[in-house]
């Protein structure tokens, strides 16, 4: 069914019946007038001008912030806009001028305060909007993906609402974060979050790119994924990497989840960029081949993404307003050429604020930026060769101590010998710790050593050393950040104890 759907939707739906209207919608209108068939008597608000409209119908939404108003459609959770009809909403001027805000719970981010950005209705339409801010219920659905708890961005009634040329930002849910149960094409996914599907839920999506959404799946359990990029969706002519369980720590790389059963991978996923690798047609490894993005969405003319999608599911534009290439890139960005022209700067820092060395043979993690259209970049961190297929974010070790440039340049027609910046980073040897200031508490043993930021310590403790010695384990810190790490030994007794302290 969701095939035949997905098929049905390929139809060119942007011609107009000859009975459909236009209608208008302006914030700053002064002379909002019912239908609302001109700017001078513009809506403002889109959900005035749902309501005005009959199926089939076209509503033209100019510059702004809507955040306030909605409509109701199950329970009590608020859509900032509800698109209850079949009728198309697009934006004039695009997701960067255009923006339906929905609302957090203030105690519990899903909760009683919370309100959705958008609903769809079979056969509605939503393009060219930032859809951000929005959440869910976190309880109240009978079924799994119902319309409480599902989709913080927009949820949509099946796959026939299609949502298109947008970025779905900073949404919460329980199922699907951003975006639940419609089709999604030619759309950014970035930084929203869910139990289950933190990008996507149930969707289909087309040219679509979904980085750093998060499932709030438990730090101990990184065995059991749920779905931080997508979870059970039809992914095509995608790119969804960087996505991470244990929401906010992100602490492993979660991209999908699918029910092997129900949605068999090889039925899922074709011709997109992902890690791990799934299985199907046109598919491939985004770790071990970098999608080279230079951005949020944006790739490199280098890309291996580029003309690598499927034209059979390409449809519209990118998210640019450009057209698609034939094959299309994978993602929300096609490739234009002549779109690398113009002054380029650039700036380099850490991913980790704050983050100003680090130690052997541990990853130090760099984020470029560029201001201007960049057609590749390059990374030099002063140990070897140039690297010119990694992303804007890039990760590095070193096997040395010493003080080493970083250096981060990007190109494009204008500039073809590069637009650099560096920074001198310094790598730095593990020490030995030095365990000091035994003492003796009413709570236990209590004894400290001078800690380096990043190192791993394993504390361990034996009541003697003849040998063979048995070591127990008393406590394992990870990525340490004290500069003074204090250990504490509850089990203490009058007997004789031995401690020591492996760092790594």
């Amino acid at each position: 069914m969701r095939l035949i759907n997905f098929l049905a939707f390929c139809l060119p739906f942007f011609v107009l019946p000859a009975s459909a209207a236009v209608l208008y919608v302006n914030l700053n209108s002064v002379n909002p007038l019912p239908p609302y068939a001109g700017w001078d008597t513009a809506a403002t608000n889109i959900q005035d001008a749902i309501d005005a409209a009959g199926n089939g119908d076209q509503i033209w939404v100019t510059n702004g912030i809507y955040q306030t108003g909605g409509r109701v459609m199950a329970g009590d959770l608020t859509n900032r806009v509800a698109l209850n009809k079949a009728v198309t909403v697009r934006s004039v001027n695009g997701y960067s001028a255009t923006v339906i805000q929905g609302a957090w719970d203030q105690i519990s981010t899903n909760g009683p305060g919370a309100a959705r950005c958008a609903w769809l209705t079979n056969g509605a339409i939503l393009s060219g909007f930032t859809l951000q801010n929005g959440a869910t219920r976190a309880t109240g659905d009978f079924n799994t993906g119902g319309p409480l708890e599902s989709g913080g961005g927009v949820w949509c009634a099946s796959s026939n609402g299609v949502v298109a040329n947008c970025v779905l930002s900073n949404n919460s849910a329980i199922y699907g974060g951003g975006f639940a149960n419609g089709t999604l094409n030619n759309s950014l996914v970035v930084r929203n979050m869910a139990v289950y599907g933190g990008g996507a839920y149930a969707a289909i999506l087309n040219n679509c790119t979904v980085l750093y959404n998060g499932a709030l799946s438990s730090i101990f359990d990184v065995y059991s994924h749920y779905g931080a990029g997508t979870y059970n969706c039809w992914v095509r002519n995608s790119i969804v990497l960087g996505n991470a369980g244990a929401w906010p720590y992100l602490l492993f790389e979660d991209n999908y989840y699918y029910d092997s059963f129900y949605h068999p991978s090889a039925l899922t996923y074709f011709n997109s960029c992902t890690y791990p690798l799934i299985l199907g047609n046109g598919n491939f490894d985004g770790s071990a081949s970098n999608p080279q993005i230079l951005d949020l969405f944006h790739i490199a003319a280098t890309s291996p993404c580029r003309g690598t999608g499927n034209a059979l599911y390409a449809s519209g534009t990118d998210l640019d307003g450009e057209p698609w290439a034939n094959p299309p890139s994978m993602g929300c960005d096609e490739v234009v050429m002549s779109d690398f022209v113009g002054s380029l700067s650039v700036g380099l820092a850490g991913f980790r604020p704050g983050q100003t060395n680090v130690l052997v043979n541990r990853a130090a993690f760099f984020r470029g930026s560029i201001s201007g259209r960049a057609s590749y970049i390059t990374w030099s961190f002063g140990d070897g060769p140039t690297f010119t297929n990694l992303d804007i974010g890039s990760i590095h070790q070193w096997t040395n101590a010493g003080n080493y440039t970083v250096t981060f340049t990007a190109y494009n027609n204008d500039n073809p010998a590069g637009v650099s910046t560096n920074i001198i980073f310094p790598v730095l040897p593990l020490n030995i710790p030095q365990l000091q200031s035994a003492r003796l508490l009413t709570n236990g043993f209590q004894f400290q050593f001078a800690g380096q930021g990043s190192a791993n310590y394993t504390i361990q403790c034996a009541t003697n050393l003849m040998p063979p010695v048995s070591w127990q384990a008393l406590q394992t810190i990870y990525n340490n950040a004290a500069d003074v790490v204090q250990i504490t030994d509850p089990t203490w007794t009058n007997a004789a104890r031995f401690y020591r302290v492996l760092a790594q």
